[in-house]
C-alpha cells in the first residue's frame, strides 16, 4: 500500500485524523482520514473477536466440533473430521497444510467448493503442527455463524461493528468495490523502487472485512 489513513484517539476523542500518500499510483488520488481499506490477515483477530462475543451466549464455543454446525465438513481423516473444534481451525491446529485451498482461489473456485476441497489434502499431526490456513478458519467461522443462523457478515455486524459505531468496516467485498474512495493494494514492479496497482482482486483470507475506515470514538458497548 502506497498510501495510510491514520487516527489517533485519546481520552474518548479524536486527537488526529490525516491521510498519507495515495491510493492508486495510476491515478494518483491522495488518501485522506475516510479512504477505506481491505484489511487482509488483520481480519483474523478481528473475526476472533466476533466467535469470543458469540461464545458468551454459550451456545458454541471453542471448543464445539465444526461438524455439529457444518455436518458436511470433512479432512481427510475421519477421526480428525469428527473432532476438529472451532478453537482448533482458529489456532491452525487442524493438520490442514500451509494456505490450503487458496490455489482453488486462485482458480476462481467459490468458497463452498473450496471448503469441500479441503477433504482431499493430507494432514499433518493433529493439534501437534501448526501451519497457516485461511480456509480452515473460515470453516470455524462459517460453523459460528451457522450456530446463531445468520450469515457470518451479519453476525460480525451485529455482535462488534455496530455496538462500536464502526458503520464503515465490512465483512463485504462488494461494500468495498462499491466505494469510491478506496484504497487498491499494490504489487512491486521490475524498476526498482515503484509499485504498480494489482490487476486482479485483493486476496485475503477469509472471512475479511474489505473496507474499513480511520476510527471515530467508539460508542460504549
Amino acid at each position: 500500500m502506497p498510501g495510510a489513513a491514520v487516527a489517533v484517539v485519546h481520552g474518548g476523542e479524536t486527537v488526529l485524523a490525516e491521510g498519507f500518500g495515495v491510493r492508486n499510483t495510476s491515478t494518483g488520488e491522495e488518501v485522506n482520514p475516510d479512504t477505506v481499506f481491505p484489511m487482509a490477515s488483520v481480519s483474523k483477530p478481528v473475526s476472533t473477536t466476533v466467535v469470543a462475543a458469540e461464545t458468551a451466549g454459550g451456545e458454541v464455543g471453542w471448543s464445539t466440533p465444526v461438524r455439529e454446525y457444518l455436518p458436511w465438513f470433512a479432512l481427510s481423516d475421519p477421526q480428525v473430521s469428527e473432532q476438529v473444534t472451532v478453537g482448533d481451525l482458529f489456532a491452525h491446529r487442524s493438520g490442514l497444510p500451509d494456505h490450503a485451498g487458496d490455489d482453488l482461489e486462485d482458480l476462481g473456485y467459490e468458497r463452498p467448493a473450496i471448503l469441500h476441497g479441503l477433504r482431499h489434502l493430507p494432514l499433518e499431526e493433529f493439534r501437534t503442527s501448526y501451519a497457516y490456513t485461511n480456509f480452515g478458519l473460515t470453516a470455524g467461522a462459517e460453523a459460528v455463524a451457522q450456530s446463531a443462523d445468520m450469515p457470518w457478515a451479519e453476525l460480525a455486524r451485529e455482535r462488534i461493528f455496530d455496538p462500536l459505531g464502526m458503520a464503515d468496516t465490512s465483512y463485504t467485498y462488494d461494500e468495498l468495490t462499491e466505494r469510491s474512495n478506496r484504497a487498491v493494494g499494490h504489487v512491486r514492479s521490475p524498476t526498482p523502487r515503484r509499485v504498480r496497482p494489482m490487476t486482479s482482486p485483493w486476496r485475503g483470507p477469509r472471512p475479511i472485512p474489505r473496507a474499513t475506515r480511520t476510527p471515530r470514538p467508539p460508542r460504549a458497548v
